[in-house]
């Protein structure tokens, strides 16, 4: 230390001056000063004839005196002049002084003395924060000495930190306790001989318990054997400095959640969020401890006037938190619906319900009573962490809390979506309900089946073709009742047999060896050649067509449903030779029949609901197959997915079918609208007629849900596709953007002409 009276001062200043060495060629000057009612001070350094950059701060004394600390770099320049001013009536105060002169690292006890409780915690904020990264003090060995010990003369027997419990990937959570006023973690730092590192670690800061004191939770990895080092704690008005012991054993994070978590369901949450955000594997951890520890179930069931709720609906996704469940108010009571989770503010629930009306059953034979179901969405909750038994609370004007906690609730994609399509009755979704509340959870939902979907597996029956003109890729799920007669017609076709390749896409992957055993009985039977692309998992219609396009082979791809049977031979090049290059024509698609004769499909149009939903619907849908307008060949707004036949390059040039869409409906639409705005245009053809005997798949689909699906994904086509749609239908109502299309030109050799493409672009 080096004390200084000032120079050349008119007045004599009221004043001590120190200068300590802080490491290197970094000082810190303190200079103390009386009271002063004048304003606040500050110092100005000079040297070498210029100013030196210098950060400062005050510290109080416990007498009521102030220091001025202030830090700066000295390069070898020689005296250097301090300049206080804003102190007193004495004007400015100037001080000289030669760094070089001070040899010895700073005595943390001589710049810590006097100093009151709270100017030490500024001080040691800028010994720990400001200061090593503006001067360079991180990794300077003689600063990281003094540093320690003015750390251990703060804390002079810190306890080690040790260890809660074993997460995944080389991560522990470690707990402390700290004082009351330490509300908020800001930063985390390890000093050791390394240097001063500052550390991003996850942290929790528990309410206070009735002694004041508060529980602190950190994830962080796993310390090095030999240990040492400290750690660091700093809030806005608290400082805590925790030992680093070496590795050790620590307990399993089982045993942990079976004791502390299984009480404490805020922590318990933000562990599953910590988890989660480490791997799959820590995912699949939480999801298990949350399952081998469930929580208690809480609801309030009264058959009388009073308040009453449930909450049985809470899947979590990357999305957000869809809660769902039904309440009882007569009175009106109501003030606010709360959704805890693992760390901050609960987040207010009652204006994002959607309510509609249940019945609830009393408990009497046959009778019920009205309540209010409701269901909301929270994309603001855990980061997508998979927390499957959330606590919400209903909060009453009259001051009651009924506290609600669902089940332990499902957490795999496909169980999710399943709950979100029944989460409010189809008679009561809205376009906002679908928008605000269901449609982001599905859309995290498809995103991830379609992340995590295993690679398909191919078998292969017979001899394949080395270049087909034509794929036929047909989609199969749980119903095969039709693949008898749908291979004997494809086999009796000759042209079929001679130019085609069958691709079928299994979508129910339990059923792969009987359906394999069937595709082989039925290749020994007719010697029709084909492949069976077994999917992983579950993906829908959109993702087994396009999982069967990847693999065709042919210049012509025809998407056809596994009930469709067509009603002669020389179906498909039929409807390729429509496809044309000179006239645009992007996708052809067939009269399709009832097995009765009647019309199910003469090209596609659109209409919109009562609700301003555009719907897709079927030309002449009913009419007898001979009606004469349903007998006519045109340009048409769109054409089935039932069979719908096209170039397969421009399949591949615009995506092929968006698996945005739920389970399946809508996409083909969606699809016929891609291939009108790259420019193409897609024709009716009635001169080829094949039978589709009608959902008869996918009504035996559990997931479907039909009326929830169906409007989440004609809502999604809307909000995608309104203003084209638009546009498209009142050309075609008017004829204006749609003229006859012009008498056939000689075709070109191939027997699918050959596109040039452009990326499309929104209109």
């Amino acid at each position: 230390m080096l004390s200084l009276a000032p120079v050349a001062a008119a007045v004599a200043a009221p004043t001590q001056l120190e200068l300590h060495r802080l490491g290197g060629s970094v000082f810190l000057l303190c200079w103390t000063l009386e009271a002063s009612p004048f304003g606040k001070p500050s110092i100005a350094l000079t040297g070498g004839g210029r100013r030196l950059a210098a950060a400062s701060i005050s510290l109080g004394l416990r007498d009521g005196r102030e220091r001025l600390a202030v830090a700066f770099r000295a390069a070898g320049q020689g005296n250097i002049a301090a300049t206080l001013s804003g102190h007193g009536p004495q004007g400015e105060v100037t001080a000289a002084f030669d760094p070089a002169l001070v040899h010895g690292l700073a005595d943390p006890k001589e710049i810590l003395k006097d100093l009151a409780p709270q100017a030490r915690l500024v001080l040691a904020n800028a010994l720990l924060r400001a200061w090593p990264p503006l001067f360079g003090l991180s990794t300077a060995p003689n600063y990281l000495s003094f540093l320690r010990q003015f750390l251990l003369l703060l804390f002079p027997k810190p306890v080690a930190m040790q260890p809660s419990a074993v997460l995944v990937e080389g991560q522990w959570l470690c707990e402390a306790i700290v004082p009351g006023d330490f509300t908020g973690l800001q930063t985390v730092s390890r000093l050791d001989g390394a240097g001063l590192v500052r550390l991003d670690l996850p942290s929790r800061v528990g309410i206070a318990d009735r002694t004041g004191k508060r529980e602190l939770h950190l994830v962080m990895e796993e310390p090095p054997v030999r240990g040492g080092g400290l750690l660091i704690l700093q809030s806005e008005r608290s400082l805590v400095v925790r030992s680093l012991p070496g590795r050790q054993a620590a307990p399993s994070l089982g045993r942990w959640w079976a004791g502390k978590a299984a009480s404490r369901d805020g922590l318990r949450n933000w562990v599953v969020e910590q988890l989660a955000g480490l791997s799959e594997q820590g995912r699949l951890l939480a999801v298990e401890m949350q399952r081998r520890v469930p929580l208690a179930v809480q609801h309030v069931r009264r058959n009388d006037d009073l308040p009453a709720a449930e909450l049985d609906l809470a899947v979590c996704n990357g999305a957000g938190l869809l809660i769902g469940g039904w309440l009882r108010d007569p009175d009106e009571l109501l003030e606010e619906v709360l959704l805890h989770r693992g760390a901050g503010e609960p987040i207010a629930m009652l204006s994002r319900l959607q309510r509609f009306p249940v019945r609830l059953p009393t408990g009497e034979e046959g009778e019920t009573r009205a309540a209010t179901g409701f269901a909301a969405f929270a994309s603001d909750y855990a980061a997508g962490a998979p927390v499957l038994q959330p606590r919400c609370e209903i909060k009453l004007r009259s001051g009651t809390t009924l506290t609600l906690r669902p089940p332990v609730q499902p957490a795999d994609p496909a169980t999710i979506r399943a709950r979100a399509l029944s989460a409010i009755p189809p008679q009561y979704l809205t376009a906002a309900m679908l928008e605000e509340t269901l449609a982001p959870i599905l859309a995290a939902c498809q995103d991830e089946l379609g992340e995590t979907r295993p690679e398909p597996t191919v078998k292969r029956f017979g001899p394949i073709a080395a270049r087909p003109k034509a794929s036929v890729v047909i989609p199969l799920y749980r119903v095969y009742d039709f693949l008898r007669v749908q291979v004997a017609a494809f086999a009796g076709d000759p042209w079929f047999v001679e130019n085609a390749e069958l691709i079928y896409v299994l979508d129910s992957p339990e059923h792969e060896a009987e359906v394999a055993h069937l595709l082989g009985g039925l290749h020994l039977a007719y010697g029709l050649p084909m492949q069976l692309v077994a999917m992983g998992r579950n993906g829908g219609f959109s993702a087994a067509c396009n999982a069967g396009a990847l693999r065709a082979r042919g210049e012509a791809l025809a998407l056809v449903n596994s009930d469709v049977i067509p009603a002669g031979n020389g179906w498909l090049p039929a409807l390729i030779g429509k496809l044309d290059r000179q006239r645009r024509v992007g996708a052809v698609g067939p009269k399709l029949l009832y097995d009765d004769g009647s019309l199910q499909h003469a090209g596609l149009f659109f209409k919109r609901d009562s609700k301003g939903i555009w719907l897709n619907h079927h030309y002449f849908k009913g009419m007898p197959g001979s009606y004469g307008p349903a007998n006519v060949e045109r340009p048409v707004p769109g054409v089935t997915g039932a069979c719908i036949v096209m170039p397969r390059e421009l399949f591949d040039e615009l995506g092929g079918f968006d698996e945005s869409y739920v389970i399946g409906d809508y996409e083909d639409s969606d699809l016929c609208l891609k291939v009108r705005r790259a420019g193409f245009g897609i024709v009716y053809a009635p001169s080829v007629a094949l039978y589709h005997l009608e959902r008869q798949s996918i009504s035996r689909s559990a997931d479907y849900t039909r009326g929830a699906a169906s409007q989440h994904n004609a809502w999604l086509q809307t909000r995608r596709w309104d203003a084209q749609i638009e546009a498209l239908m009142l050309a075609f109502e008017s004829s204006a953007a749609e003229p006859a299309l012009p008498e056939p030109v000689p075709s070109a050799p191939d027997l699918v002409p050959r596109f040039t493409f452009r990326r499309a672009t929104a209109a």
